[in-house]
Protein backbone atom coordinates (compact mmCIF):
# COMPACT_ATOMS: atom_id res chain seq x y z
CA UNK A 1 0.00 0.00 0.00
CA UNK A 2 0.92 3.66 -0.09
CA UNK A 3 -0.08 7.10 1.09
CA UNK A 4 0.21 10.15 -1.17
CA UNK A 5 -1.43 13.52 -0.57
CA UNK A 6 -1.72 16.40 -2.99
CA UNK A 7 -3.06 19.94 -2.86
CA UNK A 8 -3.43 22.62 -5.53
CA UNK A 9 -3.87 26.16 -4.21
CA UNK A 10 -3.48 29.46 -6.09
CA UNK A 11 -0.14 30.08 -4.36
CA UNK A 12 1.26 26.54 -4.10
CA UNK A 13 0.87 23.02 -5.51
CA UNK A 14 2.50 19.99 -3.93
CA UNK A 15 2.59 16.22 -3.43
CA UNK A 16 3.85 14.35 -0.35
CA UNK A 17 4.41 10.58 -0.35
CA UNK A 18 5.86 7.69 1.60
CA UNK A 19 8.34 5.27 -0.02
CA UNK A 20 7.60 1.80 1.41
CA UNK A 21 6.63 -1.03 -0.94
CA UNK A 22 4.59 -3.56 1.01
CA UNK A 23 2.99 -6.85 0.09
CA UNK A 24 0.49 -9.12 1.80
CA UNK A 25 2.69 -12.04 0.74
CA UNK A 26 6.40 -11.82 1.51
CA UNK A 27 8.27 -13.91 -1.04
CA UNK A 28 11.63 -15.39 -0.04
CA UNK A 29 14.44 -13.74 -1.96
CA UNK A 30 12.49 -10.52 -2.54
CA UNK A 31 13.64 -8.79 0.62
CA UNK A 32 14.59 -5.18 -0.01
CA UNK A 33 18.02 -3.60 0.39
CA UNK A 34 17.02 -1.39 3.33
CA UNK A 35 16.87 -3.52 6.48
CA UNK A 36 14.93 -6.11 4.50
CA UNK A 37 12.43 -3.53 3.25
CA UNK A 38 11.91 -2.37 -0.31
CA UNK A 39 11.43 1.34 -0.94
CA UNK A 40 10.69 3.23 -4.13
CA UNK A 41 9.99 6.65 -5.57
CA UNK A 42 6.23 7.13 -5.67
CA UNK A 43 6.22 10.63 -7.18
CA UNK A 44 7.75 10.76 -10.65
CA UNK A 45 8.64 14.19 -12.04
CA UNK A 46 8.80 13.92 -15.81
CA UNK A 47 11.67 15.48 -17.73
CA UNK A 48 9.75 18.59 -18.77
CA UNK A 49 9.62 19.53 -15.08
CA UNK A 50 5.98 20.57 -15.46
CA UNK A 51 4.26 17.23 -14.77
CA UNK A 52 4.54 14.95 -11.75
CA UNK A 53 2.73 11.62 -11.41
CA UNK A 54 2.16 9.98 -8.02
CA UNK A 55 1.12 6.35 -7.82
CA UNK A 56 -0.63 3.98 -5.43
CA UNK A 57 -1.70 0.37 -5.71
CA UNK A 58 0.27 -2.23 -7.67
CA UNK A 59 3.67 -0.63 -8.15
CA UNK A 60 4.78 -2.61 -11.23
CA UNK A 61 1.54 -1.98 -13.09
CA UNK A 62 1.49 1.71 -12.19
CA UNK A 63 5.11 2.09 -13.30
CA UNK A 64 4.26 0.53 -16.69
CA UNK A 65 1.55 3.16 -17.13
CA UNK A 66 3.97 5.97 -16.24
CA UNK A 67 6.62 4.63 -18.61
CA UNK A 68 4.02 4.48 -21.39
CA UNK A 69 3.19 8.12 -20.65
CA UNK A 70 6.86 9.07 -20.87
CA UNK A 71 7.10 7.41 -24.31
CA UNK A 72 3.99 9.26 -25.51
CA UNK A 73 5.33 12.61 -24.30
CA UNK A 74 8.60 12.05 -26.18
CA UNK A 75 6.61 11.44 -29.37
CA UNK A 76 4.20 14.32 -28.78
CA UNK A 77 4.85 16.79 -25.92
CA UNK A 78 1.35 18.24 -26.36
CA UNK A 79 -0.56 15.10 -25.29
CA UNK A 80 -2.66 15.33 -22.15
CA UNK A 81 -0.95 13.27 -19.39
CA UNK A 82 -4.20 12.45 -17.59
CA UNK A 83 -5.83 11.15 -20.77
CA UNK A 84 -2.85 8.91 -21.54
CA UNK A 85 -2.69 7.57 -17.99
CA UNK A 86 -6.43 6.89 -17.93
CA UNK A 87 -6.19 4.96 -21.18
CA UNK A 88 -3.16 2.95 -20.00
CA UNK A 89 -4.88 2.22 -16.69
CA UNK A 90 -7.96 0.85 -18.45
CA UNK A 91 -5.76 -1.37 -20.64
CA UNK A 92 -3.81 -2.74 -17.65
CA UNK A 93 -7.04 -3.37 -15.71
CA UNK A 94 -8.32 -5.49 -18.60
CA UNK A 95 -5.11 -7.54 -18.65
CA UNK A 96 -4.53 -7.66 -14.89
CA UNK A 97 -7.84 -7.08 -13.05
CA UNK A 98 -6.28 -7.95 -9.69
CA UNK A 99 -3.40 -5.44 -10.05
CA UNK A 100 -5.11 -2.07 -9.85
CA UNK A 101 -3.52 1.37 -9.43
CA UNK A 102 -4.49 5.00 -8.84
CA UNK A 103 -2.68 8.20 -9.74
CA UNK A 104 -2.46 11.84 -8.74
CA UNK A 105 -1.20 14.08 -11.55
CA UNK A 106 0.20 17.53 -10.84
CA UNK A 107 0.57 19.89 -13.80
CA UNK A 108 1.97 23.41 -14.02
CA UNK A 109 3.10 25.69 -16.83
CA UNK A 110 1.34 28.21 -19.10
CA UNK A 111 -0.61 29.50 -16.13
CA UNK A 112 -1.84 26.01 -15.19
CA UNK A 113 -1.72 24.72 -11.61
CA UNK A 114 -3.83 21.62 -11.70
CA UNK A 115 -4.18 18.48 -9.60
CA UNK A 116 -6.07 15.52 -11.04
CA UNK A 117 -6.99 12.09 -9.73
CA UNK A 118 -6.88 9.25 -12.26
CA UNK A 119 -8.49 5.90 -11.48
CA UNK A 120 -10.81 3.37 -13.12
CA UNK A 121 -13.68 5.85 -12.77
CA UNK A 122 -11.86 8.28 -15.07
CA UNK A 123 -10.18 11.66 -14.54
CA UNK A 124 -11.32 14.23 -11.99
CA UNK A 125 -9.77 17.62 -11.32
CA UNK A 126 -9.46 18.15 -7.55
CA UNK A 127 -8.20 20.78 -5.14
CA UNK A 128 -7.02 18.26 -2.54
CA UNK A 129 -6.88 14.47 -2.62
CA UNK A 130 -5.11 11.38 -1.37
CA UNK A 131 -4.46 7.93 -2.81
CA UNK A 132 -3.48 4.82 -0.90
CA UNK A 133 -4.34 3.36 2.48
CA UNK A 134 -7.50 4.99 3.96
CA UNK A 135 -6.70 3.81 7.49
CA UNK A 136 -3.25 5.41 7.40
CA UNK A 137 -4.76 8.57 5.96
CA UNK A 138 -7.02 8.68 9.02
CA UNK A 139 -3.97 8.19 11.25
CA UNK A 140 -2.21 11.05 9.49
CA UNK A 141 -5.18 13.34 10.06
CA UNK A 142 -5.14 12.36 13.73
CA UNK A 143 -1.45 13.33 13.91
CA UNK A 144 -2.28 16.69 12.35
CA UNK A 145 -4.88 17.27 15.05
CA UNK A 146 -2.55 16.13 17.87
CA UNK A 147 0.36 18.27 16.65
CA UNK A 148 -1.09 21.49 15.25
CA UNK A 149 1.36 23.47 13.17
CA UNK A 150 2.66 26.74 14.60
CA UNK A 151 4.36 29.09 12.14
CA UNK A 152 7.89 30.27 13.04
CA UNK A 153 8.04 33.83 14.34
CA UNK A 154 11.00 34.77 12.13
CA UNK A 155 12.47 33.98 8.73
CA UNK A 156 16.28 33.92 9.01
CA UNK A 157 18.63 34.00 6.01
CA UNK A 158 22.44 33.73 6.19
CA UNK A 159 24.19 36.43 4.20
CA UNK A 160 27.34 36.10 2.08
CA UNK A 161 29.47 37.55 4.89
CA UNK A 162 28.24 34.90 7.33
CA UNK A 163 25.86 37.14 9.27
CA UNK A 164 22.15 36.41 9.58
CA UNK A 165 19.27 38.62 8.53
CA UNK A 166 15.95 38.07 10.32
CA UNK A 167 12.54 39.24 9.18
CA UNK A 168 8.98 38.52 10.36
CA UNK A 169 7.64 35.20 9.06
CA UNK A 170 4.73 35.38 6.65
CA UNK A 171 3.05 32.19 5.39
CA UNK A 172 0.06 31.67 3.13
CA UNK A 173 -2.61 29.11 3.93
CA UNK A 174 -1.21 26.88 1.19
CA UNK A 175 2.29 27.02 2.66
CA UNK A 176 0.89 26.15 6.08
CA UNK A 177 -0.95 23.16 4.62
CA UNK A 178 2.29 21.96 3.04
CA UNK A 179 4.16 22.22 6.35
CA UNK A 180 1.35 20.49 8.28
CA UNK A 181 1.10 17.56 5.85
CA UNK A 182 4.87 17.16 5.53
CA UNK A 183 5.37 17.06 9.30
CA UNK A 184 2.45 14.67 9.81
CA UNK A 185 3.78 12.31 7.13
CA UNK A 186 7.23 12.39 8.72
CA UNK A 187 5.74 11.55 12.13
CA UNK A 188 3.61 8.77 10.65
CA UNK A 189 6.51 7.09 8.85
CA UNK A 190 9.03 7.63 11.67
CA UNK A 191 6.75 5.89 14.17
CA UNK A 192 7.09 2.66 12.14
CA UNK A 193 3.73 1.40 13.39
CA UNK A 194 2.36 0.72 9.92
CA UNK A 195 2.96 -2.27 7.66
CA UNK A 196 1.74 -0.38 4.59
CA UNK A 197 3.14 3.16 4.90
CA UNK A 198 6.75 3.99 5.71
CA UNK A 199 9.89 5.85 4.69
CA UNK A 200 13.64 5.50 5.19
CA UNK A 201 14.26 7.30 8.52
CA UNK A 202 11.17 9.39 7.86
CA UNK A 203 12.63 10.67 4.56
CA UNK A 204 9.33 11.26 2.80
CA UNK A 205 9.19 12.48 -0.80
CA UNK A 206 8.02 16.05 -1.29
CA UNK A 207 7.41 17.73 -4.66
CA UNK A 208 6.52 21.40 -4.97
CA UNK A 209 6.42 24.18 -7.56
CA UNK A 210 9.77 25.93 -7.02
CA UNK A 211 9.90 29.71 -6.82
CA UNK A 212 13.24 30.07 -8.62
CA UNK A 213 13.00 27.57 -11.50
CA UNK A 214 9.19 27.74 -11.81
CA UNK A 215 9.32 23.95 -12.28
CA UNK A 216 8.25 21.03 -10.13
CA UNK A 217 11.13 19.97 -7.89
CA UNK A 218 11.98 17.37 -5.26
CA UNK A 219 12.82 19.10 -1.98
CA UNK A 220 16.11 18.42 -0.23
CA UNK A 221 16.69 17.95 3.50
CA UNK A 222 19.48 17.16 5.92
CA UNK A 223 19.84 15.81 9.43
CA UNK A 224 23.24 15.87 11.10
CA UNK A 225 24.72 15.09 14.48
CA UNK A 226 28.16 14.81 16.04
CA UNK A 227 28.59 12.76 19.22
CA UNK A 228 31.65 11.48 21.12
CA UNK A 229 30.27 7.94 20.90
CA UNK A 230 29.18 7.67 17.27
CA UNK A 231 31.06 10.45 15.53
CA UNK A 232 29.39 12.04 12.55
CA UNK A 233 25.97 10.67 11.68
CA UNK A 234 22.75 11.71 10.02
CA UNK A 235 21.65 11.78 6.41
CA UNK A 236 21.65 13.95 3.30
CA UNK A 237 18.48 13.86 1.19
CA UNK A 238 19.61 15.05 -2.24
CA UNK A 239 17.59 15.84 -5.36
CA UNK A 240 18.19 15.84 -9.11
CA UNK A 241 15.85 18.47 -10.55
CA UNK A 242 17.25 18.79 -14.06
CA UNK A 243 17.79 16.19 -16.77
CA UNK A 244 16.98 12.81 -15.27
CA UNK A 245 14.89 13.35 -12.15
CA UNK A 246 15.32 11.45 -8.90
CA UNK A 247 16.51 11.52 -5.29
CA UNK A 248 19.43 10.16 -3.30
CA UNK A 249 19.77 9.51 0.43
CA UNK A 250 23.29 9.24 1.84
CA UNK A 251 24.18 8.13 5.39
CA UNK A 252 27.38 9.48 6.92
CA UNK A 253 27.89 6.71 9.48
CA UNK A 254 27.01 3.81 7.18
CA UNK A 255 29.06 5.10 4.23
CA UNK A 256 26.25 4.11 1.89
CA UNK A 257 23.32 5.60 0.08
CA UNK A 258 20.18 4.81 -1.88
CA UNK A 259 19.10 6.14 -5.26
CA UNK A 260 15.53 6.27 -6.58
CA UNK A 261 14.83 7.60 -10.08
CA UNK A 262 11.73 8.62 -11.99
CA UNK A 263 10.58 5.95 -14.42
CA UNK A 264 13.26 3.47 -13.34
CA UNK A 265 12.56 -0.27 -13.52
CA UNK A 266 14.57 -0.84 -10.34
CA UNK A 267 12.77 0.72 -7.35
CA UNK A 268 15.90 1.44 -5.30
CA UNK A 269 19.66 1.20 -5.93
CA UNK A 270 22.02 0.66 -2.98
CA UNK A 271 25.51 2.16 -3.41
CA UNK A 272 28.53 2.12 -1.11
CA UNK A 273 30.46 5.39 -0.95
CA UNK A 274 33.18 6.63 1.42
CA UNK A 275 31.91 10.20 1.33
CA UNK A 276 29.01 12.35 0.23
CA UNK A 277 31.14 13.63 -2.66
CA UNK A 278 31.79 10.04 -3.81
CA UNK A 279 28.10 9.21 -3.60
CA UNK A 280 27.21 12.22 -5.77
CA UNK A 281 29.88 11.20 -8.29
CA UNK A 282 28.56 7.62 -8.44
CA UNK A 283 25.04 8.90 -9.08
CA UNK A 284 26.30 11.03 -11.96
CA UNK A 285 28.69 8.56 -13.57
CA UNK A 286 26.57 5.42 -13.16
CA UNK A 287 23.04 6.72 -13.55
CA UNK A 288 23.26 10.21 -15.07
CA UNK A 289 21.66 11.66 -11.97
CA UNK A 290 22.90 15.16 -11.08
CA UNK A 291 22.27 15.30 -7.33
CA UNK A 292 22.45 18.53 -5.36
Amino acid sequence: MTLVLGIAEPDIVFLVADTLLSSDLQIKGEEGPICGELHALKIHILENGETAVALAGDFATALQCIRALIVQLVRDPTVDPTTVLSRELQKSATLYPDRLSDFLVLEIGNGKRQLSRVDLNGVREVRAAYIGDPDEYANLRDLQALHPYVSPAQHVVQQLDGTFLASPMSETNGEKSFAEISLAMERLTSARNSKTVGAICGCVTRVINARTSHKLEYLQSKEASLTPWEGRSGFHYLAANSGRRGVGIYYESGKLGFLMMAGDDTPCHKEKADSLESFIKIATMKFGLRLQ
